[in-house]
């Protein structure tokens, strides 16, 4: 029989690393869960059996949070419990047991498929991730009635191949010592690549394997840097990736010892780096790889029952998060989702990036808006000059306006009821449209501060979708346009006397990060992970070396000039 080649996946880079080893599938066991009407006598019989189900997953993922671990898992966790638990989806279960007759798989099934369609038909990348969770406890729930539990073989070193993966599978991986982790669905924020970034677990997500005539048993290397998989890999990959491997690890020994070292450039420049943050498990990282606080913290997850929120709650949420940054000031960006059925009154889009999101939303969700700023206020005023507010989705100056005068209501009332509040929050904006970059000038006249989300302003200038995987390979953050539409920001920031932070993941590239610094941007956020590497690089270099990078990447007038340039810059 002829011997199957090498055949190499392109997916989508999601925690750094290189795993090499033996595929190990995680199949998906459960089978369609098809109408099945009972008898009334039987009614009790699949109320037990369901109320069993949930204690014997309850249980489960409580056995899971007790497990040793380096970094808290316990939140993502805790959030799986509270969903399992949610009164609302036990009512419908129990209602579609009792008054409909269903079974009790079919009522699991069919109540959390309401709740799973709700949430991909609001077309939000944060909502779409989520639904992997609610896929999880519905599956296991349904295992569960069946007296059933999943066992997982896989072997230490193994590289876990997955259509997706929730986090109570991900904990118990882990513990496996699993090398590599593949996934045909994910995003950047699942809590399964947050996972795996916290684990150091190499991950690698969209890579469509499932095509491919491959088995638990053949060999298989990944690159969580690149995005590269490799299936069937010859003897010759399989010795330059474990060459690669270990020089990576010895890199990024090197470059952690920069972690705690002052954020100086070779000939005595400032900078800051700072770490992006969604999910408390993050928070152990930032001092560890030498950020100095949180220049994005994003809040989409935390408000995700939004017009009912705990104003309460998100006080302690944020008071955890300004007390693991010990003087840091952390950055809160307010609420930004797009075409959000999940909140009241609002309708599918057929284009939601290009829709009601950010600050529209806000703006329309007043009620919404005025609490989320109620609890930074009042945070705020426990940690006066340490919080900064962040305006998602600005794409013209009359919106930052309306923004601060409910700012100013907010402070107010806060005021008439005794709370203690910080008046001095700066106000800053999201440059990520376009159109309010080339008015940016304008901008600075009422904004405290602009921070770049490159991501979104990639996408908007180049007119690409980054979540379409046809034409992902047009969406590109170094064409020289959006290079133009960053400087044009700087300048007229500038101009204002205003400050300038980048928060998009351009930033988390050490050579985007020192052609950002040849521009003058010396504030830049990023993952954590990413930090020393990128620290490493600006410390040895000149300020006057990125200037002139800098300058030769403006006047570049192709794409493939700007990455020749970067390219070239990486590897002197």
């Amino acid at each position: 029989m002829k011997e199957l080649q090498p055949k190499i996946l392109s997916g989508r880079p999601a925690a750094q690393g290189i795993g090499i080893g033996k595929i190990w599938i995680l199949s998906d066991e459960n089978k369609p869960v098809h109408p099945e009407k009972i008898n009334k006598k039987d009614v009790s019989k699949h109320l037990e059996k369901y109320s069993n189900a949930k204690v014997v997953v309850t249980e489960d993922y409580e056995r899971v949070k007790r497990l040793p671990d380096d970094f808290d898992l316990s939140e993502i966790i805790e959030a799986q419990i509270q969903t399992l638990n949610d009164p609302e989806v036990d009512k419908q279960v129990t209602k579609k047991i009792k008054n409909e007759l269903n079974s009790a798989e079919y009522a699991i099934f069919s109540t959390y498929n309401e709740y799973i369609q709700l949430l991909e038909a609001a077309d939000a990348k944060w909502a779409n991730e989520r639904t992997i969770d609610i896929v999880a406890i519905r599956d296991e729930l349904i295992q569960a009635t069946k007296e059933k539990k999943r066992v997982f073989d896989v072997r230490a070193g193994e590289i876990v191949f997955a259509e997706d993966i929730s986090p109570t599978a991900m904990v118990k991986l882990s513990h496996k010592n699993v090398g590599g982790i593949v996934m045909e669905k994910g995003g950047l924020t699942s809590h399964a690549v947050i996972l795996s970034q916290s684990l150091g677990i190499p991950c690698v997500i969209n890579a469509h394997w499932n095509r491919y005539n491959i088995a638990s048993g053949n060999s298989a290397i990944i690159d969580g840097s690149t995005g590269q998989v490799i299936l069937r890999p010859s003897r010759k990959q399989i010795d330059e990736y474990e060459k690669r491997r270990e020089d990576e690890i010895n890199r990024y020994e090197k470059d952690l010892e920069w972690a705690q070292k002052p954020d100086v450039t070779k000939c005595g420049s400032e900078f800051k780096l700072r770490a992006n943050v969604e999910f408390l498990e993050e928070l152990p990282k930032i001092s560890t790889h030498g950020a100095s606080g949180i220049g994005l913290l994003s809040t989409e997850t935390i408000l995700f029952d939004a017009d009912d929120f705990d104003v309460a709650d998100q006080i302690e949420f944020y008071k955890k998060v300004i007390e693991s940054v010990t003087e840091h000031a952390i950055t809160i960006r307010l609420f930004d989702a797009g075409g959000d059925k999940l909140i009241e009154g609002s309708e599918g889009e057929a284009n939601p990036f290009l829709g009601w999101r950010g600050v529209r939303m806000l703006l329309d969700k007043r009620n919404l808006l005025k609490r989320q700023l109620e609890a930074i206020y009042t945070v705020a005023g426990i940690y006066p000059g340490r919080v900064k507010i962040l305006i998602p989705m600005i794409s013209n100056v009359e919106e930052i306006r309306i923004v601060k005068k409910y700012c100013k209501e907010v402070q107010k009332s806060l005021e008439q009821s005794g709370i203690n509040f910080d008046k001095n929050i700066p106000i800053g904006i999201m440059v990520e449209v376009p159109g309010i970059a080339l008015m940016a000038a304008e901008a600075a006249k009422e904004a405290d501060f602009f921070s770049l989300g490159t991501n979104d302003l990639t996408q908007y200038t180049l007119a690409v979708d980054r979540g379409n995987e046809r034409i992902a390979h047009l969406f590109d953050s170094y064409h020289p346009a959006v290079w133009k539409l960053i400087n044009m920001t700087k300048t007229a920031a500038d101009n204002a006397g205003i400050p300038v932070a980048v928060c998009g993941e351009m930033a988390a590239y050490p050579e985007a990060a020192a052609c950002l610094m040849g521009l003058g941007i010396k504030d830049l956020s990023m993952n954590s992970s990413s930090i020393p590497r990128v620290k490493a690089m600006l410390c040895n270099h000149e300020l006057s070396e990125m200037q002139l990078l800098s300058e030769r990447v403006l006047m570049a007038k192709e794409l493939i000039e700007v990455h020749e340039l970067l390219e070239n810059w990486r590897t002197k």
